[in-house]
């Protein structure tokens, strides 16, 4: 071989084999090391033999930031059993794990032989983020790949240590296959598309050994349906298990987008020089406001493509704007009810004296068992009833027909409307208009703002429904409002409940 490419070329090639030797079969000199602090150790075999495949010093050996460094002070004390960061795109998540894991590979301690799973969405996810880097950054080092073996056989990806019996491999975030493994570090990427039932089998196959640790980085995203969501929300009620940490980089809420502090406060590469501004200057003038509070922002924003388009959470907001419901107006009424297992909610709008209407909600949530009792929804029917003069209340009779019978027969002007395509298409159609030219005000109630943001549409050949489906959580109120809405303005021609019921005898 006439250079060191070539030497860690044949050896790569070689590892293939699992009948072949290794071609370094000596200590590797990190284990001469004095240095006994796990985070020291750490620090300086990534500093020592991983080089970053990519980006800012590519091909050099890493240099690790401050908060990087702080972070593993906390996180590899012997009383942390996981840890999770919260951080914004381009901050070096997937070669900062990357660098850890193999760290962990070649240096182990007291807990045994190394397993090191590295966790995504899908096995190939894996591969192409986090695991693939570990490999490159082998490629570049003749001290680590002539200790190792690099299996590729799909199903069996594996790096191998037999000097201490360690594997390095990728695995999907299926929850059954994760509650077998006996990990000394598991390694989670982008934690914030992990299901929280796989991130909880990872927490509870970690107790196997002495010293086992989970780690995840991640991005918020769209859905809060995910582990570093659920996270957060544990830590910010106080609910933080022992062992646990959590670090969370992210500008304040309802920042200006364009202040480059905030940047700096959600972007700790920015200020360590291994971050591109200008990427951010470009990002925040080309996408929308809720993408780049999102991915350059680090928060948690709802309303990001929603019904209401990308920046669904600006336009509802921008809707604020108080109002004392007239005792005695004409006041209209949709009820969206489900009997188990999902919200219900009751919206009720009236027009204010600049001709705009102003909508009101009430939503109940599934109690413990799962169920909800309709008696609760008619009182609060006719306590509107004793408030104001409703001309309807518009329901779908699903789940709400007998009920709503029994309100009829005490005089309330029910209105049959079921949730079919050729019904509500127009219904959120003219409401989606309505909001988007500030036609419906809302007193910032953070249940119905909730169930509006949540809603995603569903597309058909003459416009779109909402999808509780696809939608990121309940919609109940925003479906009310639909119907609410639709009828208070337009009242197509539907066949009231009473003739409906009329015809049946």
């Amino acid at each position: 071989m006439n250079s060191r490419n070539e030497q860690i070329g044949a050896s790569m090639r070689g590892n293939r084999n699992a009948g072949k030797k290794l071609e370094n079969d000596s200590p590797g000199p990190w284990l001469k090391w004095r240095v006994k602090a796990r985070h020291a150790r750490a620090i300086r075999f990534i500093e020592t033999y991983c080089a970053s495949p990519k980006g800012y010093g590519a091909g050099k050996p890493l240099k690790l930031a401050a908060y990087q460094k702080e972070w593993l002070e906390e996180v590899l004390a012997d009383e942390v059993t996981a840890a999770v960061m919260s951080v914004g795109r381009g901050n070096g998540k997937s070669t900062f794990l990357a660098a850890l894991g193999l760290w962990a590979l070649f240096d182990p301690d007291e807990s045994g032989a190394p397993q090191i799973p590295v966790v995504a969405t899908t096995v190939q996810q894996a591969v192409t983020s986090v695991y693939g880097v570990a490999l490159a950054m082998l490629r570049e080092n003749w001290e680590l790949s002539s200790r190792c073996f690099v299996y590729s056989a799909i199903g069996g990806q594996k790096i191998v240590t037999p000097l201490n019996h360690g594997e390095m491999f990728p695995r999907s975030n299926d929850p059954d296959g994760l509650q077998g493994l006996d990990m000394s570090l598991g390694i989670v990427d982008e934690i914030g598309f992990m299901p929280v039932d796989s991130w909880e089998s990872m927490v509870l196959a970690s107790g196997k050994r002495p010293r086992s640790l989970v780690v995840g980085i991640g991005t918020p995203g769209f859905d809060k349906r995910n582990a570093l969501y659920n996270m957060r929300e544990r830590v910010r009620h106080g609910n933080l298990p022992p062992g646990f940490r959590f670090t969370e980089y992210a500008a304040d809420e309802s920042c200006d987008v364009r202040d480059r502090e905030q940047w700096l406060k959600a972007n700790p590469a920015l200020g360590e020089g291994f971050m591109n501004e200008n990427a951010l200057v470009t990002a925040v003038e080309m996408s929308p406001e809720s993408h780049f509070r999102i991915f350059r922002l680090g928060q948690w924003h709802e309303g990001t493509e929603c019904w209401l388009g990308d920046d669904g959470k600006k336009v509802w907001d921008e809707l604020e704007d108080p109002f004392e419901m007239v005792d005695g107006a004409p006041t209209w009424v949709g009820v969206d009810v489900a009997l188990k297992h999902d919200s219900t909610a009751i919206v009720w709008v009236q027009q204010r004296d600049d001709g705009r209407w102003h909508a009101q909600a009430k939503v109940w949530n599934p109690t413990e068992d799962g169920r909800l009792d309709v008696a609760d929804v008619m009182q609060t029917v006719r306590d509107l009833g004793a408030r104001f003069d409703l001309r309807e209340v518009s329901f779908d009779p699903r789940f709400f027909d007998l009920p709503a019978q029994m309100l009829l027969d005490e005089g309330f002007p029910m209105v049959e409307i079921p949730q079919s395509l050729a019904r509500m298409t127009p219904a959120v159609g003219s409401t989606f208009e309505a909001l988007k030219r500030g036609e419906i005000t809302h007193d910032a109630d953070p249940a119905f703002g909730a169930h509006v943001l949540n809603a995603v549409p569903r597309l058909n050949e003459t416009g779109f429904t909402l999808s509780k489906g696809k939608s990121r959580g309940k919609i109940d109120a925003a479906v009310a409002l639909c119907i609410a809405y639709h009828r208070a303005n337009s009242r197509p021609e539907f066949q009231p409940a009473a003739e409906l019921w009329a015809s049946f005898g």
